[in-house]
């Protein structure tokens, strides 16, 4: 909740500077007398303080390349019904110009509405965002990878203990004796499944309850609180779209993780086995994760797209390269295929081995026990 309000919380101790803007308005129009410029940037600062600033220089040839310029406005025809072109770096700031546009144009000759056309600035020659768009977006994302790794780390230490805890004392004799051990496996991985909706659930219901707050407090206060969900929705392109994929791989890689620490406990024998036999785990999140986080900052953008197809660490990688523009939507809903097929072959696959290992209490090295589990899971099979 507090998060969700930081733009709120930071203006309530920094001091009020305001971040001018320069403003260019170009009269082509027939009624060259009316000062159309003084008239705007003097609406537009209304109850404010000077945070429009009139451009001195010429119109510029090409205002995408203009540095020091904003805002510029063209004004054509007759002024009564004028044909505006308007020109802008920021392009969340279209309603508030044309609000003050047309007040302006109310005043003027009190009925007729002018004829807007926003210009798009040029594609660029670079693929995927901008520098600043980008560097701000990995910021974001950082945020919200945090979650989903510890969400995952949690659910599968809850699943790996929980099993460990009714093989090593025995109990797993029992409820196998009554349950098929297929069903044992799969209410082990939904249980933690629905855990992590719950938990992830939770997060987002204070999240949504923390925009309310600060939503109130931007009607109750003077204090100019921007509310961090909707700052974030008009600066990153397809902000929604992003948390979207977000929670697809959330939920996906759990299940995948899921699988695998069930298997590792149904293997291991103590708790002591449990947390040795589980490192790999941990360390293949932990790569997916420094991945994600370190490889946008170091521009390396090839190593972010090619493990974005590893099932592994796609969980963790796709959902960064996507926002960050290195992948599209179409390979984003490809990994996202490729993510449920490999959680289909291994829930497929490993059944029969949880099936023979949780019943079995061998003593030898891993690798040398799954092997033995693997050939007796599929030569019973047969």
């Amino acid at each position: 909740m507090a998060v969700v309000n930081i733009p709120a919380i930071i203006s309530v101790f920094s001091d009020d500077e305001v971040e001018t803007l320069n403003v260019k308005i170009t009269n082509e129009t027939t009624d060259q007398s009316y000062p159309l410029e003084e008239t705007i940037i003097g609406m537009m600062n209304t109850g404010q303080e000077e945070r429009f600033i009139a451009y001195e220089s010429d119109a510029p040839e090409d205002f995408w390349d203009q540095e020091d310029l904003d805002i510029w406005v063209v004004f054509e025809g007759d002024l009564n019904g004028p044909d505006v072109e308007i020109f802008l770096k920021d392009q969340t700031m279209q309603n508030q110009l044309m609000n003050t546009i047309q007040s302006m144009l109310l005043d003027y000759q009190n009925v007729s509405f002018a004829n807007y056309t926003f210009a798009s600035p040029p594609p660029s020659d670079d693929a995927g965002l901008d520098p600043e768009t980008r560097t701000m977006v990995e910021g974001v994302l950082t945020l919200l990878i945090l979650p989903v790794f510890f969400l995952i780390i949690l659910a599968t230490q809850f699943l790996g203990v929980d099993i460990i805890e009714e093989k090593s004392s025995k109990v797993i004799e029992t409820i196998i004796s009554s349950v098929p051990s297929t069903y044992h496996f799969l209410s082990k991985i939904i249980s933690n499944v629905l855990f992590l909706v719950i938990q992830a659930s939770m997060l987002l219901a204070f999240a949504a309850f923390g925009a309310l707050i600060g939503r109130l407090l931007n009607f109750s206060t003077d204090i100019e609180a921007l509310s961090l969900i909707s700052e974030l929705t008009n600066q990153i392109p397809n902000f929604a779209s992003i948390v979207v994929v977000l929670i697809a791989f959330l939920l996906l890689g759990t299940l995948l993780f899921l699988t695998l620490a069930a298997l590792v406990a149904s293997i291991a024998t103590t708790q002591e086995d449990y947390q040795q036999f589980q490192a790999p785990l941990v360390f293949i999140l932990l790569g997916g994760f420094y991945i994600a986080i370190f490889m946008p900052m170091l521009g390396v953008d090839f190593v972010l797209r090619i493990t974005a197809y590893i099932p592994l660490f796609s969980p963790m990688v796709a959902p960064i390269a996507y926002a960050t523009g290195i992948i599209g939507l179409l390979e984003v809903l490809l990994i996202l295929l490729l993510l449920t097929v490999t959680v289909a072959l291994f829930l497929y696959y490993m059944t029969p081995i949880y099936r023979v290992a949780i019943l079995s209490y061998e003593e030898t090295k891993f690798f040398k026990r799954i092997r033995f589990y693997i050939k007796k899971a599929f030569a019973k099979n047969k």
